[in-house]
């Protein structure tokens, strides 16, 4: 009796195995599967119709420009020690900001020249200063042949009132 016993006990136990690795071979198929379809879509799908007139992801970004520091007196006698960066419209290029760096110097030095101390001193008087800036430089810029660059705004990287 002994033996018949241990024979049956053997073939349940395997039984459960069997099954054990049927399932586990359809679920790596299953992700082998979801695996090809993902790989599918992502990469091998055509890219969806562009639209006529519509900007390239680089004509999007703004493009940014630091200048080099800025020391000049105040109308009051103080000085002001600015480093500044021009943040530039989608689609322009450094390259009239370079060219025209002598006079938008010149039109830092002028607009703060026009400042006092107590004025540069609130964050407000410095807001107010990026924004003279920005009209003073798109002045500048806005000469000459087309295409012009535009300064959209000015970011203020140090900014030293003594």
């Amino acid at each position: 009796m002994a033996t018949r016993t241990a024979p049956a006990e053997a073939t349940t136990t395997e039984e459960p195995k069997k099954k054990g690795k049927k399932k586990l071979l359809l679920i790596i198929v299953l992700v082998v599967l979801l695996a090809a379809a993902a790989a599918y879509f992502l990469l091998l799908r055509k890219p969806a119709k562009t639209i006529k007139g519509a900007k390239t992801a680089a004509e999007l970004t703004s493009v940014s420009y630091a200048m080099p520091a800025i020391t000049t007196n105040l109308d009051d006698g103080h000085i002001v020690q600015a480093q500044m960066l021009l943040e530039l419209a989608p689609g322009d290029t450094k390259a009239e900001v370079i060219k025209d760096l002598p006079q938008l110097n010149n039109a830092a030095i002028l607009t703060f020249g026009g400042m006092g101390y107590s004025e540069l001193l609130p964050t407000a008087g410095r807001t107010q200063a990026a924004v003279s800036l920005t009209n003073a430089f798109n002045a500048v810029l806005h000469t000459g042949a087309k295409p012009w660059d535009t300064v959209q705004s000015i970011l203020f990287e140090s900014f030293i009132v003594q």
